[in-house]
């Protein structure tokens, strides 16, 4: 096996060839992780499988110094396994992708993994090398045979007792493809923090089962992830009546069961994380009312909603103190589109007195907290049929 990265002085971090076989409805494989793939040889032997059932995948992963990664994965169905394999890369079969890893809190490490999944593959592999946060990372990735990567963002809160990164908050984008020869940039874990309402992210009823299933604290690229709460208190109510209470944050670990008829509901969260863990978004509060009853199918997505703002920080997840900045403010879930009635949006300098802001062409202007100091955000959305949601982000941004 000869599998190179375009840079003199990239260093193999590890290999890691794999080959599967698929029999009827079962697909066997077998792979290695390898700290390269010198000395690493390969040979086919035995009669051809069936058209279509083998599959091989070669993928391999190098550093250059500390900013930049080289991550390639190629392969694909074949008639026969390979009997050995070169492929020496060049820098222009390579897209570029600039990652920019932010943190609120002081004396973080974390890392960036990109995944790249091959169509008709059963498995990925992928590496993280931990990095002093807010920090960058340039990764070249390879861009044929139909690749798509997705990356995964890791913030460690320290190590555990054989000197393993633990990690205190993360998060994940969307697989997708990269063209080779082009340049993209890529944000993690930067303000404003918030509830994201989405694609098979939202408040479903299954039978006479409600549930959250949504990144209370989705970052503000739009990755859900996850992170470390210092408290998490989460409530329903049937017609004003409480049904139960419990500490799952909306990740769908928990499920409230009510009766089948028709009700009005709200859901209630409040969950706090401790500044050791992120400063920007300390703490964000969420209701939503909403009618239900039982699905006549079984299963419904019920109508919540939510909004992201979209402003632009640094790593750190500040902004120039004092000076005036208009952003936009998106709508997402059963209030987007045209399914919004109303809209309005709140601000605070102190965390207890909100003033309202006005909306304008999907935009916002609020002057810059001192430095230092924050700014928190309250929006109260109503869809055209009555649902509504409330929900409050404390510490949204910081002066600097």
């Amino acid at each position: 096996m000869d599998i190179t990265a375009p840079a003199s002085r990239a260093r193999s971090e590890f290999a890691a060839p794999e080959f599967d076989v698929t029999a009827g409805d079962v697909q066997y494989g077998y792979g290695w992780l390898l700290d390269s793939y010198k000395n690493f040889r390969t040979a086919a032997l035995g009669p051809r499988p069936a058209s279509g059932t083998l599959f091989q995948q070669w993928d391999g992963h190098w550093s250059k110094g500390a900013t930049e990664e080289y991550a390639i994965t190629s392969g694909g169905p074949v008639g026969q396994l390979a009997t050995g394999y070169t492929k020496h890369y060049r820098a222009s079969e390579l897209a570029t992708v600039k990652t920019r890893m932010g943190a609120s809190a002081g004396g973080k490490k974390g890392s960036v993994s990109a995944v790249g999944w091959l169509p008709g593959s059963g498995s990925a592999s992928s590496i993280s090398i931990p990095r002093k946060l807010p920090g960058t990372r340039t990764l070249h990735l390879s861009a044929k045979g139909g690749v798509r990567w997705q990356f995964e963002f890791e913030q460690d809160g320290g190590v555990d007792e054989d000197g393993f990164p633990v990690a205190d908050g993360g998060y994940t984008s969307d697989p997708r493809p990269f063209a080779a020869g082009r340049t993209y940039t890529r944000t993690f874990n930067t303000a404003v923090f918030a509830p994201h309402v989405g694609a098979d992210l939202g408040v479903f009823r299954d039978g006479n089962e409600i549930y959250g299933s949504l990144p209370l604290f989705a970052d503000g690229a739009g990755h859900s992830g996850y992170s470390t709460f210092s408290s998490v208190r989460t409530v329903l109510y049937r017609d004003g009546v409480k049904i139960g209470s419990n500490d799952d944050p909306l990740f769908g670990g928990e499920t409230f069961k009510v009766p089948a008829g028709d009700a009005a509901y709200r859901l209630t969260t409040s969950v706090r994380r401790p500044a050791t863990v992120a400063r920007a978004s300390s703490r964000i509060d969420a209701s939503w009312t909403f009618r239900s009853k039982k699905p006549a199918s079984g299963f419904a997505e019920l109508p919540v909603s939510a909004l992201h703002f979209g402003v632009k920080t640094g790593l750190d997840s500040r902004v120039e103190a004092g000076k005036r900045t208009t952003f936009p403010v998106t709508v997402e879930g059963a209030a987007a589109g045209r399914g919004l009635k109303s809209l309005k949006v709140y601000v605070s300098y102190d965390g207890k007195t909100f003033e309202r802001t006005e909306v304008r062409d999907g935009r916002i202007t609020v002057k810059n907290p001192a430095r230092n100091k924050s700014v928190s955000f309250r929006a109260s959305i109503t869809d055209k049929k009555g649902d509504k949601a409330l929900i409050t982000v404390y510490d949204a941004y910081y002066g600097k």
